[in-house]
């Protein structure tokens, strides 16, 4: 299973947004800043808007563009 966490497209854990949305401000200025987060399944992005760090799940279904 190939867990690059640069590869796109698919719902494997390495299949993480470059920029997701922050839930806080929706903002889109975001950045990964931890793979790991408070538990392996999720990974740990900071907003450069609103100056909050945030947690998205790796696992699970995602809606598809």
């Amino acid at each position: 299973m190939n867990r690059d966490p640069t590869r796109q497209g698919g719902d494997l854990p390495g299949d993480l947004p470059d920029t997701p949305p922050c839930p806080f401000c929706d903002g889109g200025d975001t950045e990964l800043h931890s793979l790991f987060g408070s538990h392996a399944s999720v990974t740990t992005y900071w907003c450069r808007r609103c100056r909050s760090p945030f947690e998205f799940m790796k696992w699970g279904a995602r809606e598809r563009r």
